[in-house]
């Protein structure tokens, strides 16, 4: 028996639960802020669970049975997020299996052309909050993986196109269900340790 955790339930985040509640053997945790809708089907085949996701308490239960853990966390805020998330796992001495980290595209400088970055007015603080929490994911010392893609669309899943770091990447759109795609594989196959992956 495998146990995922997915901390947010934005539309991303549903939908790597969703791929997940599909595997055989799999308890799924959804982590969400109380003020989330999740969809009534998602929510009778996984365990929703809610609460301040800027405080320690929200993360003791849904980091139990060492989780590999997927953070859909997106927009202002992600590092609070994490330290909360990492103080809760370092107190309660919890081990973690890996975790992947919903990241954008930038933090590196790494982007050629215009990014946009929906619903963020500060993007320099946005970007220097996302690398402080991939500064904590790393200094967790669990596997990683950490997940940059360009702007999310909706748009119908195709391949993605996977940059490593250090490599320039261009700017666009990358469809919000091929990222999912990515992050499910990640966490059931591994594959990608302590690495940071631009999706396009």
């Amino acid at each position: 028996m495998t146990t995922y955790l997915i901390v947010g339930a934005n539309a991303l985040g549903q939908s790597v639960a969703q791929q997940l509640a599909t595997q055989a053997d799999a308890t799924v945790r959804l982590l969400s802020a109380p003020d989330v809708a999740v969809d009534p089907a998602l929510a009778q085949q996984v365990s929703v669970l809610t609460g301040d996701l800027t405080k320690e308490a929200t993360y003791g239960p849904a980091l139990q049975d060492h989780p590999v853990v997927f953070s859909a966390l997106s927009g202002m805020d992600v590092d609070l997020a994490f330290e909360a998330l990492f103080d809760a796992q370092y107190h309660q001495r919890l081990t973690l299996t890996r975790f992947v980290m919903l990241s954008t595209a930038g933090v590196d400088q790494e982007v050629t052309g215009d990014l946009n970055y929906p619903g963020i007015n500060d993007i320099k603080e946005y970007l220097n909050q996302q690398r402080y929490a991939a500064k904590l994911v790393d200094e967790a010392e669990f596997p990683y993986t950490i997940l940059r893609p360009v702007t999310l669309s909706d748009d119908t899943q195709r391949e993605p196109q996977i940059i490593k770091e250090g490599t320039a990447v261009p700017a666009g759109t990358v469809p919000r269900e091929t990222v999912a795609q990515v992050a499910v594989q990640l966490m059931t196959a591994g594959g990608a340790d302590y690495q940071s992956l631009a999706i396009c």
